[in-house]
């Protein structure tokens, strides 16, 4: 069953990281569109390895490297945002170190968070280029 508390939290998420990260003077609207690309990325290959694993979490490379590459692109643009996408990193060069920890996972932003966090920048930087 869908939590809609957790939902409602995700929305918030975004929300105060879209109020954050589009009107920041200084960063050009080709930084933003490169660490949503790389974000998205990272976001598609995780959601069809875990469709095709039957949601089994075991250490991927690929994904690791994915989700570092999203860290870096944001990191000029959201610094907050950057270091959870460090932790998604993270998490799947061992996720079961993290799931097996207390509150590891806090850190790990969901992928439907993310989603909607590109969704919500991308129709901004639609605006704006308009």
């Amino acid at each position: 069953m869908i939590d809609l508390t957790t939902i409602f939290s995700g929305v918030r998420t975004a929300n105060s990281i879209a109020d954050r990260v589009l009107p920041k003077k200084g960063t050009r609207i080709e930084h933003k569109i490169i660490a949503i690309s790389s974000l998205q990325r990272a976001i598609n290959a995780t959601e069809t390895y875990l469709t095709q694993s039957n949601r089994n979490y075991t250490p991927n490379q690929e994904l690791s490297e994915l989700w570092l590459q999203a860290f870096t692109s944001m990191i000029k643009i959201d610094k907050e945002l950057a270091g959870r996408l460090r932790d998604k990193s993270r998490f799947w060069s061992n996720p079961q170190r993290w799931l097996q920890e207390d509150g590891a996972m806090e850190l790990v932003p969901t992928l439907q968070e993310l989603d909607e966090k590109c969704e919500m920048i991308l129709l901004e930087l639609n605006k704006r280029r308009k």
